[in-house]
């Protein structure tokens, strides 16, 4: 019952968006669609991060789990650390990836979840939407 309530302490900021796949037009491969934001009572517009290099990839999965509230010895997080190891479980796992979801505009799918627990897997998994995305003109459905 406590993570439960975690969870909605934690998310103050409300994101609406229909469509989180990029449009295409024509063979060409257009800018995500910007997503509305309600921050501070306050509707802002807000466009979807895009890394493209393996060290951006790299930089922004570390910053993200260092950056999480609940991660624990962040000084030894490397790319090979277990979630585990710094105090994360699945309900954290779930949180990280739901703001992935909400900076990278990916749609993780429930079957994907289990297989993330080292900060390598989340890298890996961005690295191969963003390849598709690349190699297909369109996002992954899941």
């Amino acid at each position: 019952m406590i993570r439960g309530l975690r969870l909605l302490q934690m998310r103050p900021i409300f994101y609406f968006a229909a469509d989180k796949t990029p449009a295409t037009t024509q063979g060409k491969q257009q800018q995500a669609k910007p997503i509305q934001v309600y921050k501070d009572g306050q509707l802002i517009t807000k466009n979807y991060v895009q890394l493209k290099k393996q060290q951006d990839i790299e930089g922004y999965v570390l910053t993200l789990v260092k950056n999480y509230y609940r991660t624990t010895n962040k000084s030894a997080l490397t790319l090979d650390s277990e979630l585990e190891q710094h105090g994360l479980d699945s309900l954290d796992s779930i949180e990280l990836s739901m703001q992935i979801e909400e900076d990278l505009g990916y749609v993780i799918s429930a079957e994907t979840l289990p297989v993330l627990n080292k900060v390598r897997h989340y890298v890996n998994y961005i690295k191969q939407v963003e390849q598709y995305k690349v190699e297909n003109n369109s996002a992954p459905l899941a």
